[in-house]
């Protein structure tokens, strides 16, 4: 536990923005132990039964967590889940093996079998579930804990509704557009407009708007792109623009800018937002040279890259580093306070928390807010610009 309090961050120059500025006393440390002598083993040993499910327990504190995954059929979701398991196991073995003890089990994606998984986890009393359930899924685990209210953190993005009692935990690339847009701000823009691919990409890009508004700044309708082309009354209010946000779904965006500019010119020291998903072609177009870009997974590495490597003998990927953040926050706040650890002001503290994906916090309606590395387009690739800073 830190026992000082970081000073506050804001990517928003002083004056520019109307945000409230938030302290943050970390629950975890900020090198995350020694891993001379920590022996993380690895926790994928299966239980030994004809399914080859996993089923094993780190830990012996006094405190009960739970990991519970499901498994899927495709190769893609099996592989992220053992990642996410992994991180999760090594932070128990390095931060909490004598805070928690975490229980890892592993069900088919069956709804009698998530049921009786659940079953299993409320006769140990679990205080928190921590999972890769999805959908129905929620309702289901809910069901078998059998009227016990036990939070869940999952490994779901802030645009997936979720009931009760469970948090999302990944952050989205509409997540990472919302933190580009406020550095944009911070370098000067005020005035954006927000190019969308489809009806349903537009509610995420709602989500932009709402939150570029909070920052003080004004955003016109959202443009739906109609074959790759802006819509004549969107072109009206083009030069009135200082940035534009690109939505992941936008194809060639590069071209959709050099038609828009060519039929109306832009506003001097516009800034580009765009997000993690452009192509190699995208990233040589001379019309997204300088564009913003947010990126999550840049502290995995030098965080609990050394130590995963150790421990299982590959790169430390994102999903490794959720996973290992989402049982560092368990474990420090079980420190501090025990078995009433997980009552929802502990859980959305906004004092947030530190992990291998930098700084984060969960807030209203159970979502996640976590800052980034900033990188701008440069020469065929996303080049580095500014670090995360050490605070929300």
């Amino acid at each position: 536990m830190i026992g000082s309090v970081i000073t506050t961050r804001s990517f928003l120059r002083a004056g520019t923005l109307a945000l409230g500025l938030f302290t943050l006393a970390s629950c975890q440390t900020d090198d995350f132990k020694p891993a001379g002598s920590e022996g993380a083993g690895t926790a994928t040993a299966p239980a030994g039964s004809q399914t080859g499910l996993y089923n094993q327990t780190l830990g012996s504190g006094p405190v009960k967590v739970a990991y519970l995954g499901v498994r899927r059929a495709d190769q893609q979701s099996r592989q992220a889940d053992s990642e996410y398991r992994d991180g999760a196991a090594l932070a128990v073995n390095t931060l909490g093996s004598d805070v928690v003890t975490l229980t890892m089990l592993e069900t088919l994606e069956k709804p009698e079998a998530i049921e009786a998984a659940a079953k299993t986890l409320a006769r140990q009393q679990v205080s928190l579930i921590i999972t890769t359930a999805r959908g129905a899924e929620f309702e289901i685990i809910q069901r078998g804990l059998g009227g016990l209210q036990v939070p869940m953190i999952a490994f779901q993005t802030n645009d997936v509704a979720l009931p009760p009692d469970v948090y999302a935990f990944v952050s989205s690339p509409t997540d990472s557009l919302i933190e580009s847009a406020s550095f944009a701000m911070a370098e000067g823009a005020s005035h954006a407009v927000i190019l969308a691919s489809s009806p349903a990409e537009k509610l995420e890009a709602d989500r932009i708007a709402r939150q570029v508004k909070a920052f003080g700044g004004k955003v016109e309708p959202i443009v739906e792109l109609a074959g790759g082309t802006l819509p004549s009354k969107a072109l009206a209010s083009w030069s009135k623009a200082d940035m534009v946000v690109l939505m992941p779904g936008v194809k060639s965006p590069g071209d959709v800018l050099k038609k828009a500019d060519a039929a109306k010119p832009p506003r001097p020291g516009r800034r580009v937002v765009a997000s993690t998903v452009l192509t190699a072609q995208d990233l040589n177009d001379p019309k997204l040279t300088g564009s913003i870009v947010c990126r999550y997974d840049q502290n995995v590495q030098s965080r609990i890259g050394s130590r995963y490597m150790a421990s299982y003998g590959m790169p430390a990927s994102a999903q490794a580093g959720y996973g290992f953040d989402a049982m560092a926050m368990a474990i420090g706040l079980a420190g501090r306070f025990g078995e009433v650890a997980f009552a929802p002001e502990r859980i959305m503290s906004p004092d947030g928390f530190s992990g291998s994906l930098g700084v984060f916090r969960l807030e209203g309606e159970r979502k996640v807010r976590r800052n980034c590395d900033i990188f701008k387009v440069a020469k065929g690739s996303y080049v580095f610009f500014q670090k995360a800073p050490p605070t929300l």
